[in-house]
């Protein structure tokens, strides 16, 4: 009973059963003379049902078989559909017999007029008797009497004109087909449409399904198809029956493997897999189109790495173009004050006048000079010089600092610089070494000795034997080419006088009076700068300055200096500053107002450059009397010292 309950169990299996079964009866009849022709209608019915069990064949194509499951879904879908067809169908069937015929007592045209030409309506066959415009009692019988004609709707006594009221049942009419044919046929499309794009969804897995059902179906039976099968069982009959062989014991197909099994269907599969994508992969490779594509990315990553080689090698050109180009803007303005000078002390003619460009040219990128001025001033903002990669006059590179990261409280866990100092004189420097033991002797923050370690910033902060720079991350540790750890004090002493033409009038630009600046610059220097620097513990006087005033106007300089007016006092953005030592200045302004001042007359008598015979036994320094302007050729941050003195007196810049 198990084994017939199983087999039942399946659809094709029932369909299997009942087609034979209809065949032998339908057999039985043919070879009965009284009932021939029913055995021809039975064997009709079964010729259907072995059409249909022959859709069972195309379940192994991955094509038909998912269509097969399709339809029979949709199967489903069309008995629900009926349900609701049937509702409409039976209520506009029998209101509208009820309408149109009275008392018809056929039970066979009851159910045509209820059920039947109800259904053949939803398909465009409508009654011809509906609304009287195809009225004629010769298509009906009056009495229904006549049983290949239906009975004649309510008609007058006349009997040629329709008694039932039209405008009801054209209503009733229009009303079945709206819902019948609008509403129920598209919602059994929009039901088909899901099932088929569930099913569709999931074609290949249900295929492997069918497979795996009709490969275990012919696994238990005898591998002759129909009807050859009639022979397999014959020959099974006689084995058990006639000579009486045992049966073997049939193996069952598993639907678990053990591990060793699974292992090796795994290895396999694995070994397939690899196989196949091989294969795919060189026929991909072998196609025009991949092979085109290939060579273009080998082209476009050739390309990007000379892009990337030619930027490389375009950064210290780029930068040597930066600094060409500057050097040429400084000429261009110096030849432009030259040439304003020499018109304005009457020198030249109009016809022969060397044309430059308008000043117009030079003012335009002021704007942002002097932002980049107040960016770069000294004790605003972030230092812009003392973080430059290049260390001068060293190969060095600090390591990148970004703005955001330049104050200690800031962050930085990558924070990773260099150590350099250079070696000097060690009676005037501070000792060598990257370990704090050298500098253990070292006072921070008080006058050490004659050196003194105090800052202008206030107190500032010693990590490990090193103190650190107050305005942040340099990129470079150690003291670099600076003497001293921490505070390195300089003085720049501004000496400065009116600018006169020969008539001794002060000469004006832009209605401010014009300012001439005493400047020192090295034979190899393409900057002049300050006549100041460092100065000696204990002294008064940076060493520059001694270098190009005699002796015997120290002590009057310095008097200079006391009775000078100070303009800047604090930190200096310079590209020697290191992590742990930077320079600190204080800004002296020396005005003399008067050209005939003797103290002035004194300076220009005591400049070693002012005799000749002296400027070629000098010490490498040459001084000069420079217009203070803004295109001036000086160090950044001595010309923002300058451009503070000029408007100390109101002067042009």
């Amino acid at each position: 009973m198990k084994m017939a309950s199983l087999y039942f169990s399946d659809f094709w299996n029932k369909l299997d059963v009942g087609a034979i079964l209809l065949f032998v009866v339908g057999l039985t009849c043919r070879l009965i003379p009284a009932t021939l022709y029913p055995g021809r209608i039975i064997l009709s019915l079964d010729f259907i049902m072995f059409c249909l069990r022959l859709m069972h064949i195309f379940t192994i194509s991955k094509t038909l078989g998912p269509k097969i499951i399709i339809v029979k879904r949709m199967m489903k879908d069309v008995f629900f559909f009926l349900f609701l067809l049937a509702v409409w169908v039976v209520s506009f069937g029998v209101a509208k017999q009820a309408i149109l015929i009275h008392n018809e007592s056929r039970v066979d045209w009851i159910f045509r007029g209820v059920v039947y030409h109800s259904y053949l309506t939803i398909f465009g066959q409508i009654p011809t008797y509906i609304d009287g415009v195809n009225f004629s009692m010769d298509q009906c019988s009056p009495n229904g009497t006549d049983p290949y004609k239906p009975k004649c709707p309510e008609s007058d006594w006349t009997g040629q004109a329709p008694a039932f009221p039209e405008w009801l049942t054209v209503t009733l009419l229009c009303l079945y087909l709206l819902f019948a044919n609008i509403l129920l046929l598209n919602l059994l499309i929009a039901m088909f449409n899901y099932t088929f794009q569930e099913v569709q969804e999931h074609t290949d897995q249900i295929w492997k399904f069918q497979r795996h059902d009709l490969i275990e179906e012919y696994h238990g039976r005898p591998p002759a198809p129909p009807p050859l099968i009639l022979l397999s069982h014959l020959q099974l009959l006689i084995k058990r029956i006639v000579l009486k062989i045992p049966a073997k014991r049939h193996k069952q197909l598993k639907n678990k493997l053990e591990k060793n099994e699974e292992t090796a269907l795994l290895s396999w599969e694995l070994y397939l897999k690899e196989n196949y994508l091989q294969n795919q992969q060189y026929q991909q490779k072998q196609r025009p189109e991949q092979k085109i594509q290939d060579i273009s990315e080998k082209v476009d990553t050739m390309v990007d790495l000379l892009d990337m080689d030619q930027v490389k090698r375009s950064g210290s050109t780029e930068q040597r173009l930066a600094s060409l180009e500057e050097q040429v803007t400084q000429v261009t303005r110096a030849l432009h004050w030259i040439v304003t000078t020499l018109k304005d002390s009457g020198f030249g003619s109009g016809a022969g006048e060397l044309t430059l460009a308008p000043q117009r040219a030079f003012d335009e990128p002021d704007a942002e000079l002097s932002i980049r001025r107040k960016v770069e001033e000294p004790g605003d903002g972030y230092h812009v010089s003392a973080r430059h990669l290049l260390y001068p006059n060293a190969r060095i590179m600090r390591f990148p600092v970004p703005n955001e990261k330049v104050p200690w409280e800031a962050e930085f866990l990558i924070y990773d610089p260099p150590f350099y100092t250079a070696e000097k004189d060690v009676a005037l420097t501070d000792p060598v070494g990257d370990t704090a033991e050298p500098l253990s002797k070292i006072s921070y923050n008080v006058v050490d000795g004659p050196t003194d370690r105090r800052s202008f910033h206030g107190v500032y902060v010693v990590e490990y034997g090193f103190p650190l720079n107050p305005m942040g991350r340099t990129g470079l540790r150690g003291r670099g080419s600076l003497s001293w750890f921490g505070p390195n004090h300089t003085l720049q002493p501004v000496v400065t006088r009116w600018k006169r033409n020969q008539g001794g009038a002060i000469c004006r630009k832009s209605v401010r009076k014009m300012l001439e600046v005493l400047v020192m610059k090295l034979p190899r220097s393409e900057h002049w700068a300050l006549p100041g620097g460092s100065r000696e513990p204990g002294e008064m006087l940076p060493r520059k300055l001694k270098r190009v005033l005699r002796q015997e106007f120290w002590v009057a300089f310095e008097t200079l200096l006391v009775q000078g007016t100070e303009v800047y006092k604090g930190y200096v953005d310079d590209p020697r500053n290191t992590d742990n030592a930077w320079i600190e200045t204080v800004a002296v302004s020396i005005h003399f107002q008067d050209q005939n001042d003797m103290e002035l007359k004194r300076l220009e008598e005591n400049l070693h450059t002012h005799d000749p015979k002296e400027l070629t036994r000098d010490l490498k320094l040459s001084t000069e009397w420079q217009v203070v302007d803004r295109r001036i050729p000086l160090y950044a941050n001595h010309k923002t010292i300058l451009q503070k003195v000029a408007s100390l007196f109101g002067a042009h810049f």
